[in-house]
């Protein structure tokens, strides 16, 4: 069974719980079956009348099938739908981790190119030592 969003108008299959509400007076109608659903686009959960539900009598065989087969389309929607979520996540995760060792090997270098850097200062701060006749004093 298909209901609209109310907040942004797809409609959806997604089933969360059902109850059922009887009428204060039996002259005011039959039982509802309402229902929770969840929107796979905006994730919004709102309640809506699921069918008008049968009394106890009229309830047969080809009734309860019916049901089952509209709570094995729901199933099958929301397993396609985390299917898809799932699928999502391991492409995200995946470009992530390039990134991530892109981001290792350009820290790498950078360290290294630093390191260099420094190494060369230290040589040159030596040879000016050693040009202007410092002494250092040793540590005591």
């Amino acid at each position: 069974m298909l209901v609209k969003c109310p907040k942004c108008g797809s409609e959806t299959a997604t089933l969360v719980k059902t109850w059922t509400i009887s009428p204060r007076k039996p002259e005011e109608g039959t039982p509802k079956l309402m229902g929770i659903f969840e929107c796979p686009n905006c994730e919004a959960k709102f309640r809506a009348i699921v069918e008008e539900a049968k009394s106890e009598e009229t309830v047969s065989i080809k009734n309860m099938v019916e049901r089952i087969k509209v709570i094995k389309g729901e199933l099958m929607q929301t397993l396609k739908n985390l299917r898809e979520k799932i699928k999502t996540l391991e492409t995200e995760r995946t470009n992530l981790m390039i990134e991530i060792e892109k981001l290792k090997k350009a820290a790498e270098s950078r360290v290294s190119a630093l390191e260099s850097e420094v190494n060369m200062l230290r040589e040159e701060v030596k040879s000016l030592r050693e040009l202007l006749g410092y002494v250092e004093e040793k540590e005591k």
